[in-house]
């Protein structure tokens, strides 16, 4: 098998292993009062799951994984997650081009490649056209959260964490402005590195180092913001940038957290906190 083969299939069990993750964990954490829309599709995301993990008709499964996706996206509008729109994005191109056919296989790889240095660009400029971050002001908001506050309240004075914490979050609430330089070049260093790392994902020369540093960069914002499924499928995505197929031996450790996740959310195993 081809290295760009290898690595696409390896990310589609990755996602499908994901995205069927995802429809549980959501389930089981609102057992009792899963209505029936929500119970069918997290039996067609299991069945799916099952039928791509077979191999058979690949292409076909993930038009209908695209489907299930554009569903979830219209039935939960304006509320959708945004890295819903991105798998079903990952899954349209799954569907419309084969893997088995040299160039349609080199244009998906790219398509893939192109769609992490857009996304994550775009993320940074979003945040520094919005200019919540430019003062401080997202994470100081976010504090109200436990992982928030655990990474960000070493960097804040004791009467300056006090007065964040105080607020509730209501109209208006404030200002949750900062002035402490070490939370402020934080703040700041989240949209410049997502600025700086994507256009260096597209140079060969600088390919290897911005992966590498882009998967370092997933690894710290995820252990704060706790989007664990987002996280292992962007980074997933970001491996596919790696001149070696390094996302094929990532499948097994993928599996693995993610049925930790699952247990966690059965009460099999001590609860942590996960988006």
């Amino acid at each position: 098998m081809q290295a760009a083969e290898s690595k696409i299939r390896a990310f589609q069990a990755i996602f499908v292993l994901v995205i069927c993750t995802e429809y549980w964990t959501k389930a089981l954490s609102r057992w009792a009062d899963l209505d029936a829309a929500d119970g069918a599709a997290l039996a067609v995301a299991t069945l799916l799951g099952a039928a791509a993990l077979s191999g058979r008709r690949r292409r076909t499964v993930f038009a209908g994984f695209a489907a299930l996706q554009a569903w979830y996206v219209w039935t939960n509008f304006p509320l959708t997650g945004n890295h819903r729109y991105l798998e079903l994005f990952f899954a349209a191109l799954f569907a419309f081009l084969d893997v088995e056919k040299e160039e349609e296989r080199r244009l998906l790889l790219r398509s893939l490649r192109w769609t992490v240095i857009v996304v994550l660009f775009y993320s940074g400029l979003q945040k520094l056209a919005h200019g919540y971050y430019l003062e401080g002001q997202f994470l100081a908001y976010s504090l109200w959260r436990e992982t928030f506050r655990a990474a960000l309240a070493p960097l804040l004075s004791s009467e300056e964490i006090g007065r964040l914490t105080s607020y509730s979050g209501a109209v208006g609430d404030g200002p949750y402005l900062v002035s402490s330089p070490a939370f402020l070049v934080v703040s700041n260093a989240v949209w410049l590195l997502e600025m700086t790392l994507a256009p260096l994902l597209f140079f060969r020369t600088t390919r290897q180092v911005a992966w590498i540093a882009a998967c370092a960069f997933l690894v710290a914002t995820q252990l704060v913001a706790r989007e664990f499924l987002f996280g292992i499928e962007f980074g997933s995505a970001l491996l596919l940038c790696a001149r070696t197929d390094i996302i094929r031996r990532a499948i097994w450790p993928v599996a693995v957290f993610l049925g930790l996740l699952v247990l966690m959310r059965l009460g099999v195993l001590p609860a942590v906190t996960f988006h």
